[in-house]
């Protein structure tokens, strides 16, 4: 019986096409440029960043590839952080300026950390190089338990669609190789988003960050150095100067009067009802300078949520405008889904690459690349581009044989349907006979 071509073959060749144009040759000596290229393919073939499980992908003896990749990594000589931006640049410039969500005529660029658990594999006694304490999340306990781990800085444009496309990351540890601080880390990477952003699309940016960057002299330089509009949840503890009142923002913010009434949050979460407050404030930084902008006040009229407080830079002249204010914020939820889709769908939670710091950071930055081919890919198959239209019948296929009711294709749908080439190609020949 006949059997039609490899949707994994395919998809090989579709995420090598893409990689090979947002990753120009001679960037890097030797010939890392080409091991570069492979290590993103089978990173995104494989959607896993265990070097067992990328070598798989690849021709010849499994143990000998896996060990090139671990010595590649470990070069000290090798800095990838060139290739790194031109390759974000390049995906940055294939995607449409429309699909980006506006506000104003600005680009939303939203900012969070996440954490990499660590624990230490197979009995060895030598320490990971550089790994700090990191929290552990979503346990059963009040408690705070901290392991050995890593910290990522990452930020990410909002797209139309309310998901976030990831462009640029920083990996941080307390006893890492950067000796800058967590504060001076994120305000480096806070500003090479933005000047990204601005040299692709030539717009300016308003950032969104959780409570997480509060700190005072961040708003202050947003605001006064950088330029740059900002939406930032606050904790009710900072003191504050409203009019001729100075206080704790917690304890001044009741007595305000409210503005509206508004249900929001993301529609895949239990809606709120707010009642709305906005006040011009002023705080003083650690340096004695005085500042002021915009807080805004909600008081959640369901659910056992605490008040919450949002500073801003943006004009709240109208209710449109604070009703605004606070959807941009929900919308924060998006790089959320970005962490669970990158941790799950490329297996980010279960590397090991202990060799030293270096390999660690560029074994995350590959897997940063190779998310950003996929997401390409789709994007390409969402528009119906040429080459990627025999692709997207193949899919669809898949899911008309697979589901008694074919589901909407998501991003994690999609990744799965590309990992068909890993690790046998056969299993699509097997769907579609």
């Amino acid at each position: 019986m006949h059997r039609s071509p490899s949707t994994g073959l395919k998809s090989r060749q579709l995420v090598a096409q893409s990689v090979a144009s947002c990753l120009p040759a001679k960037l890097l000596p030797y010939n890392w440029d080409q091991k570069l290229r492979d290590l993103i393919i089978g990173i995104s073939l494989s959607r896993s960043l265990l070097l067992q499980s990328i070598a798989q992908t690849r021709p010849g003896n499994v143990k000998t590839y896996e060990n090139l990749l671990s010595a590649f990594l470990g070069q000290q000589r090798l800095e990838m952080r060139s290739p790194y931006e031109a390759y974000v640049r390049s995906v940055l410039g294939r995607i449409s300026r429309r699909r980006l969500h506006k506000h104003h005529g600005k680009a939303v660029i939203i900012i969070d950390s996440t954490s990499h658990a660590k624990a230490r594999s197979r009995g060895k006694i030598r320490p990971m190089p550089g790994a700090g304490k990191v929290r552990v999340h979503n346990l059963p306990t009040k408690e705070t338990v901290l392991v050995p781990g890593y910290q990522e800085i990452w930020l990410g444009l909002l797209l139309s669609d309310h998901t976030v496309l990831p462009i640029q990351r920083k990996l941080w540890s307390e006893k890492g190789k950067e000796p800058a601080s967590l504060n001076l880390t994120e305000e480096a990477a806070i500003r090479q988003a933005c000047e990204l952003v601005r040299e692709v699309f030539k717009i300016d940016v308003i950032l969104v960050a959780d409570s997480g960057f509060r700190r005072k002299d961040l708003l202050h330089d947003l605001k006064r150095i950088e330029k740059i509009d900002f939406v930032i949840r606050l904790e009710g503890k900072l003191t504050v100067r409203v009019d001729v009142d100075t206080g704790l923002l917690r304890d001044l913010a009741p007595l305000w009067p409210k503005r509206l009434l508004m249900q929001w949050r993301d529609a895949g979460k239990h809606p709120l009802l707010s009642r709305v407050a906005v006040r011009r404030i002023a705080a003083v930084d650690s340096r004695g300078a005085e500042f002021s902008f915009n807080a805004l006040f909600l008081m959640h009229e369901n659910g056992p949520l605490e008040p919450m407080f949002l500073a801003t830079t943006l004009t709240t002249a109208t209710n449109a405008d604070v009703m605004a204010i606070v959807r941009l914020y929900s919308w924060r939820w998006g790089i959320e889904t970005f962490f669970w889709n990158f941790k799950n769908g490329l297996q980010a939670k279960t590397w090991r690459v202990f060799s030293c710091w270096e390999a660690i950071d560029r074994l995350l930055t590959a897997a940063h690349m190779a998310y950003l081919a996929l997401i390409l890919m789709a994007e390409f198959c969402q528009k119906g581009h040429a080459r990627a239209r025999p692709f997207m019948r193949r899919i669809d296929n898949i899911l008309r044989t697979r589901f008694a009711r074919p589901p909407k294709l998501t991003r994690g749908r999609f990744f799965q349907i590309i990992a068909m080439d890993f690790p046998s190609p056969r299993l699509l020949d097997e769907a579609l006979l």
